[in-house]
């Protein structure tokens, strides 16, 4: 195998994926603190799931609660309502936003090796902040977040975005993510090598994991270190 870069996923490859239950009460603090049906608000925040991963919102997250509000016909809420509702959110990044087994392991030695990296990630408006102020930022060359560039998976172009910003050509990349929206597929399709990650004992079911590809027929690995030794085939 002849790459130039390696590509990765965020939650779920370098870091974990959120657990769909734990997720899920944070959506239902909200609509609770903010005084919005909980069912109706949960529908209204998946509905706006691709705005906020592509910074629609110019507030960030306070800005994507508030336009839920308006659309339920709820009060807008105080700036101590907005925090208090994001409060749980916060924690669960704080508790589950760490690296993943292998991750500073894998950036580094690729690094030794020369070898340029990429990060593509599908996300709110408050994760490149945590990216940035965690271990692992400074072991990635190029960095691609939704909801900073305005790009979605699997479009080709937030793929060939980042490998326009390494100066390689996709054809020299190998994209390794956990199948969410499609990403293997569309990385594939732009001419990269996919590997799909994993772990035998992910609970697949109570993973967030959205859209996931669930009949992905292409090579797979079970930790993120079992890439070094496919470069190294």
């Amino acid at each position: 195998m002849s790459v130039a870069a390696v590509i990765f996923d965020l939650y779920g490859t370098l870091v974990p994926e959120f657990p769909r239950s734990a997720f899920y009460e944070t959506v239902a603090h909200m609509a609770t603190t903010l005084g919005a049906d909980p069912v109706a608000f949960r529908a209204e925040w998946d509905r706006t799931a691709v705005g906020r991963q592509t910074g629609v919102y110019p507030e960030g997250m306070p800005g994507n609660l508030r336009a839920v509000c308006a659309a339920l016909g709820v009060a807008a809420p105080s700036d101590a309502a907005v925090q208090a509702a994001l409060a749980p959110r916060d924690a669960m990044y704080r508790r589950w936003f760490h690296p993943r087994e292998g991750a500073l392991e894998v950036l580094t030695e690729l690094r030794a090796r020369e070898m340029q990296t990429a990060l593509i990630s599908m996300c709110a408006p408050d994760t490149p902040a945590m990216w940035r102020a965690s271990p692992l930022a400074g072991l990635v060359d190029v960095e691609v977040f939704s909801s900073e560039v305005g790009l979605r998976k699997p479009d080709a172009a937030i793929y060939t975005y980042a490998t326009e910003r390494l100066g390689v050509s996709p054809a020299a990349c190998l994209y390794c993510g956990d199948g969410a929206y499609g990403e293997l597929t569309g990385a594939a399709a732009v001419g990269m090598t996919a590997y799909l990650i994993r772990p035998p004992d992910l609970n697949v079911a109570e993973a967030l994991t959205p859209e996931p590809e669930e009949n992905w027929q292409g090579p797979m690995v079970a930790d993120l270190r079992e890439l070094l030794a496919a470069l190294d085939g």
